[in-house]
């Protein structure tokens, strides 16, 4: 009998957890191509979640029989409530768009740090992001090395974070100096909330040229500010981007920068005092997530790849390829402060290693945002 009482036991935990979560792809309507780093939001905003690369996106069991949308500026508003957990599709309509008009500003400058200024400081502050954080480590284009977690980042007047969950998995040999130069995570999340190299580069008149311009999306009004290397100009690591800002709401939308392709050639061995560096490429690519309650980054990556040469540091040709991304999973208004011992403080998650007390990677919801 009680042979008989544990097995139903055991059918039952096997169907619950099989039953926690459904799974999706979002796609364009007209192409049939999957629509990636699109938000899915809950109407009363307490949840959200994040498609990946290929559009999908896992959804928790609770989200059944509520009423959730999708507010992308590029799409036509749409909302859905699912009764079952049959795999889904969720097509979405791309806004009529009127042709990319320029706009000219009395002081264009001005205008855009005022747009930067309002997004720094409409973020939300005294929140906890709780995100599904990984940095790669890549060899001959392929991933030789990663480590990923669970992790939460305090935002306040700084940046904290605490490493809840975190491993680390070979595929191959890798040298520990091939990792060192990883972004950390909060690098990651200052990149995507403070907006330094865009605004940087609008002052660099000597080497960069912009121009704004605007289209009616819908019904909505979107301005982007393309920024260029000016033709002549041979300086080394010169970044070409772009950011998509609501200009009567004064926030940014979406930001993305690297290295000119086509002056990448000017990239010379940078020589300092611990060494030579011999950089390749770098990007840079953000989402954010705007509703009546929070502003905050839904998605980041950074992505650089460089080789190192230091006697001092008895190091040659050592090849640092890296991308650092992470998706915000959750957001939650607090006044909480973390644990001081527990702030992470050892630099990338490679250095944490295997700390995790479950395996957090396969919880559908995660193992869906691996890249």
């Amino acid at each position: 009998m009680n042979l008989f009482i544990t097995a139903l036991l055991f059918l039952f935990i096997g169907i619950t957890s099989n039953a926690q979560s459904f799974q999706g792809v979002i796609k364009n309507i007209e192409t049939g191509e999957p629509i990636g780093q699109i938000t899915i939001i809950s109407a009363d905003q307490t949840y959200f979640v994040t498609s990946n690369e290929k559009g999908e996106v896992v959804l928790p069991e609770t989200a059944l029989n509520k009423k959730l949308f999708i507010d992308d500026y590029e799409y036509v508003y749409s909302e859905k409530t699912f009764t079952d957990t049959q795999p889904f599709v969720w097509e979405l309509t791309p806004n009529s768009e009127t042709l990319e008009e320029i706009v000219i500003y009395e002081d264009a400058v001005k205008t855009l740090d005022e747009i930067i200024a309002n997004s720094i400081k409409s973020f939300s502050n005294n929140v906890k992001l709780e995100a599904y954080y990984r940095e790669n480590y890549i060899e001959n284009g392929r991933t030789a090395s990663f480590a990923d977690g669970i992790v939460d980042f305090y935002v306040n007047n700084k940046i904290d974070m605490v490493a809840k969950q975190t491993r680390v998995k070979d595929f191959s040999q890798v040298e520990e100096s091939n990792r060192v130069m990883a972004t950390t995570p909060t690098q990651v999340v200052d990149f995507s909330m403070r907006f330094s190299t865009i605004s940087t580069m609008l002052k660099e008149k000597n080497k960069y040229e912009f121009y704004v311009t605007a289209k009616q999306v819908g019904e909505k009004t979107i301005h982007t500010c393309y920024i260029n290397p000016k033709e002549k100009s041979k300086k080394r690591f010169l970044l070409k981007g772009y950011f998509v800002f609501d200009e009567s709401k004064k926030l940014i939308l979406e930001a993305s920068y690297g290295f000119d392709p086509e002056k990448k050639k000017y990239n010379s061995t940078m020589n300092v005092i611990i060494g030579k560096f011999d950089f390749n490429d770098l990007s840079f690519k953000s989402k954010y997530m705007a509703t009546d309650l929070l502003y905050y980054p839904s998605y980041s990556k950074f992505s650089k790849d460089l080789t190192i040469n230091s006697k001092l540091a008895k190091i040659k040709n050592v090849k640092v390829n890296n991308d650092s991304f992470f998706y915000v999973l959750n957001a939650v208004k607090t006044n909480e402060k973390p644990n001081p011992e527990r702030i992470f403080k050892l630099g990338t998650l490679y250095n944490s290693g295997d700390k995790y007390s479950r395996e957090f990677w396969n919880n559908p919801e995660i193992s869906n945002l691996e890249e």
